[in-house]
C-alpha cells in the first residue's frame, strides 16, 4: 500500500481545493499588479489606510495581548508540556533549531532595516522630538528595538506554538486549519478548513513574493556598490534564476539537509559580520546608544504598545507600528507552522524563553551595531540620509560598509548573507505552503519533492517577473498587509483553542502518551 502512495503522481497528492484556490487567487493578484500596478497599490493604499486608521487600536490591542499571552505560557502551568509526546526527544539540536527560527522569523528584513531603520528614526522622530538631535538617536533606535522585539515576536508564538501543541501532541495534520480543531472539530479537513488553509496562503505568498522581489532589488544595489555592476533587468534576470535554484534545492532536499544547512552557515556568518562592524566602526558609540535605548525601550513600552497619536495625528503609529504589526501579522502564517514543524520534542517554555529572549536580545544587538553605526556616519557628514532620500533604502547599507575598512570584503560577505537568508526565508515557506496542499493520505509532514518545487518556482518567478517589469511590487506587499486583518482573528482564535486543550491536560502524569489525552473536538 505505502509502495503504491509512493508511485502516485505528484499532481494526485495535491489537495485540490486548497491548492486550486489559493493558486487561482495568487494568480490572479499578479495578473492585475502586472497589468494595472497603479491602481492595484492605489486600491490596496486605500484599504490600509482604513485599517490603519480605523482598525490601527485592534492590532495595537492584538499585539499587546498577545505578549501578555506568551507569558502566560512562560510562567504558568502548562509550560513544561511538551509539543509533542512526552518521552520525545527534539528532532533537532538547539543551535539548528534556533537557527531556522530565526532565519524563517526576521531573516532578510534584519539586513534591510538594520541600519536604515534607526536613521530614519533619527531624521524623522516621533513625540514632537527635533530631527537630528540626540534625543531622536536614542528614541529612534527604542523604536526599532520596539518594532523588531517582544511584540512581533510574541505575534509569531501566538501561532506557534497552538500549531505545534495540536499538529504533535494531538497528532493532527501540519494544516493552519488544525490549531482550531476545537472550535472547527472534523471540518478542520473539510471545506471550511481547506478554505482557510487556502486564504492564509495568499496572504503569505504575498508576503513571500514582495520579500524577495526588494531582496533582488538589494543585492543589486550592493553588487553596483561593491562590485560597479550596472544595475539592469539582466541583472535582476540573474540575480532571480540563480536565487530560485538556491533555495528550490534547499526546499527540495528538506529539512534535515536544505533549510537546517543553510541557516546553520548563515547565523555564525551574520554573528562574524555582526562583530566585525562593531569593533571596525565607532564601538563604543553603538555599545552607549544601544544600552541608553533599551532603557527608553522598557520605560516607553506600555506608551509606544497603545499610542495613536490622536491629536496631533501625525501619522507616525500608523505608518509604522501598526503597519508593522499588521505585516507580521501577514506573515505569522509561514513562520507560525515552520516553527511549530521543527519544534517537535520541545516544551512549551522552551520555545517560549527562545522565541521571547534570546531572539529578541539577538535582533537588538543586530540594531544596535547596525544602527549604531549609520548614526554615527550621519553625524560626522557621511550624508546616509541623503542617500536614502535620493537612492533608496536599499543603497543605505552598502554606502555604510563601503565607509568601512575592508569594504570589498566586507561587502561581499553581507551579499552572501543577504543570499542566503533570503533563499532561507523562501524555501521554509515553500515547504510550509507544500505541507498545507498535500492530501492527507500522502503524509503531508514530509511533502513531495515536486510540489515543493512548485511553490518555490511559482514565488521565485512572479517577484522576478514583478521586479523585471517595474510593477506591482508595492500593491502586492499592501495586498498582503490587508489580509492581515483576516489573520488577526485567526491567531485570536488559535490562542482561545489552546487555551481550551491544555485544560485538558492532566499536569499530575508527566509520562502520559499522545492517546491518553482525550479528543477535545467534543468540548
Amino acid at each position: 500500500m505505502e509502495e503504491n502512495k509512493i508511485n502516485v503522481p505528484w499532481y494526485k497528492r495535491v489537495d485540490g481545493v486548497t491548492f486550486g484556490v489559493a493558486f487561482g487567487v495568487i494568480i490572479a493578484f499578479f495578473i492585475w499588479a502586472l497589468t494595472s500596478g497603479d491602481k492595484m497599490g492605489a486600491t490596496m493604499s486605500y484599504l490600509l489606510g482604513i485599517l490603519t486608521h480605523q482598525f490601527g487600536w485592534l492590532y495595537l490591542m492584538s499585539g499587546f495581548l498577545f505578549v501578555i499571552f506568551s507569558l502566560w505560557l512562560a510562567f504558568g502551568p502548562y509550560g513544561n508540556i511538551k509539543l509533542g509526546r512526552d518521552d520525545e526527544k527534539p528532532r533537532f539540536s538547539y543551535f539548528s533549531w534556533f537557527a531556522m527560527l530565526f532565519a524563517c522569523g526576521y531573516g532578510i528584513g534584519l539586513v534591510y532595516w538594520g541600519a536604515a531603520e534607526p536613521l530614519s528614526f533619527f531624521m524623522n522622530p516621533p513625540f514632537e522630538i527635533d530631527p537630528g538631535s540626540a534625543r531622536a538617536a536614542e528614541i529612534g533606535m527604542a523604536y526599532a528595538y520596539f518594532h523588531w522585539g517582544w511584540t512581533p515576536w510574541a505575534i509569531y508564538l501566538a501561532m506557534s506554538v497552538p500549531l505545534g501543541y495540536f499538529i504533535h501532541r494531538r497528532g493532527l495534520e501540519p494544516r493552519f486549519a488544525s490549531g482550531l480543531q476545537p472550535i472547527l472539530g472534523d471540518r478542520i479537513d473539510g471545506t471550511s478548513g481547506k478554505l482557510i488553509n487556502a486564504a492564509l496562503i495568499v496572504g503569505l505568498v504575498g508576503g513571500e513574493t514582495t520579500s524577495i522581489g526588494l531582496g533582488i532589488l538589494q543585492v543589486s544595489a550592493g553588487l553596483n556598490t561593491v562590485f560597479g555592476i550596472p544595475v539592469s533587468k539582466l541583472l535582476y534576470l540573474i540575480i532571480g534564476v540563480v536565487w530560485i535554484a538556491i533555495f528550490t534545492t534547499s526546499a527540495i532536499t528538506g529539512l534535515d539537509k536544505g533549510i537546517k544547512t543553510l541557516s546553520s552557515i548563515n547565523i555564525p556568518l551574520a554573528m562574524i559580520i555582526m562583530v566585525f562592524v562593531l569593533f571596525a566602526g565607532p564601538t563604543m558609540f553603538s555599545v552607549d546608544l544601544g544600552t541608553s535605548a533599551f532603557g527608553d525601550y522598557l520605560t516607553n513600552f506600555f506608551k509606544m504598545s497603545f499610542w495613536t497619536d490622536p491629536v496631533n495625528q501625525g501619522g507616525f503609529p500608523q505608518g509604522w507600528t501598526i503597519f508593522y504589526w499588521a505585516w507580521w501579522i501577514a506573515c505569522c502564517p509561514v513562520v507560525g507552522l515552520f516553527v511549530a514543524t521543527i519544534s517537535r520534542g520541545r516544551t512549551i517554555r522552551e520555545v517560549v524563553g527562545s522565541i521571547m529572549v534570546v531572539a529578541p536580545v539577538a535582533t537588538w544587538l543586530w540594531f544596535a551595531t547596525f544602527g549604531g553605526t549609520a548614526i554615527n556616519f550621519e553625524l560626522n557628514g557621511l550624508g546616509l540620509g541623503e542617500v536614502m532620500a535620493t537612492q533608496g533604502t536599499n543603497q543605505v547599507i552598502f554606502t555604510m560598509i563601503d565607509n568601512m575598512p575592508m569594504s570589498t570584503l566586507l561587502g561581499v560577505a553581507f551579499l552572501l548573507l543577504i543570499i542566503i537568508f533570503m533563499a532561507t526565508t523562501a524555501d521554509s515557506c515553500s515547504y510550509i505552503m507544500a505541507q498545507v496542499t498535500t492530501k492527507k493520505e500522502y503524509n503531508p509532514s514530509v511533502p513531495p519533492k515536486a510540489i515543493r518545487a512548485v511553490w518555490a518556482i511559482a514565488m521565485g518567478g512572479l517577484s522576478m517577473v514583478l521586479v523585471m517589469f517595474g510593477k506591482g511590487i508595492n500593491g502586492l506587499q499592501l495586498a498582503s498587509v490587508v489580509a492581515s486583518f483576516f489573520v488577526i482573528f485567526v491567531i485570536i482564535a488559535m490562542v482561545y483553542s489552546l487555551i481550551k486543550a491544555l485544560k485538558d491536560e492532566d499536569l499530575s502524569k508527566t509520562n502520559s502518551s499522545r492517546s491518553s489525552v482525550k479528543d477535545i473536538s467534543s468540548l
